[in-house]
């Protein structure tokens, strides 16, 4: 893992590469310090070698998984949350999503947008249990590849 890492790493210093990066992910033109950039990368979702990876290429911060893990740590910042989000919130975010923009989505497309969007704390099948009971009719059609759009 970590001989792959160092392999991208070298990489990253003798290949330019491009692609698209979305708006939201900050370049080396900003002036976020080394625990922000952490924090947004991971809010984002990125994976720690991604991170790492983003950190030398546009920032040239290097350091390794092992002390991204560290200052993770140190952050407060965990992958599975120890405290769950209300179920009440949870249920009235659906709800409000689900009338403006998320008509057509399924359970998995929600999950990652109450984490992403409302950094909510919240397992993937509660959602699909919420969906279900909130929403049975749409459920049914999405399973059966009906959704009208």
């Amino acid at each position: 893992m970590s001989r792959s890492i160092f392999l991208l790493l070298s990489l990253c210093t003798f290949v330019h590469v491009e692609g698209v990066v979305p708006s939201n992910i900050p370049l080396s033109g900003n002036v976020l310090k080394r625990d922000e950039l952490i924090k947004l990368y991971f809010m984002e979702g990125l994976k720690y070698a991604e991170i790492v990876l983003f950190l030398f290429c546009n920032h040239n911060i290097k350091m390794t998984i092992r002390h991204l893990k560290r200052i993770l740590r140190k952050l407060n910042l965990r992958r599975r949350p120890i405290q769950y989000s209300p179920t009440q919130d949870v249920v009235n975010i659906i709800r409000e999503e689900c009338n403006v923009s998320g008509q057509c989505v399924g359970y998995r497309t929600m999950w990652k947008r109450l984490i992403r969007d409302y950094g909510l704390a919240v397992k993937r099948n509660d959602v699909m249990k919420i969906m279900q009971q909130i929403f049975p009719n749409a459920t049914e059609e999405r399973k059966a590849h009906r959704v009208l759009i």
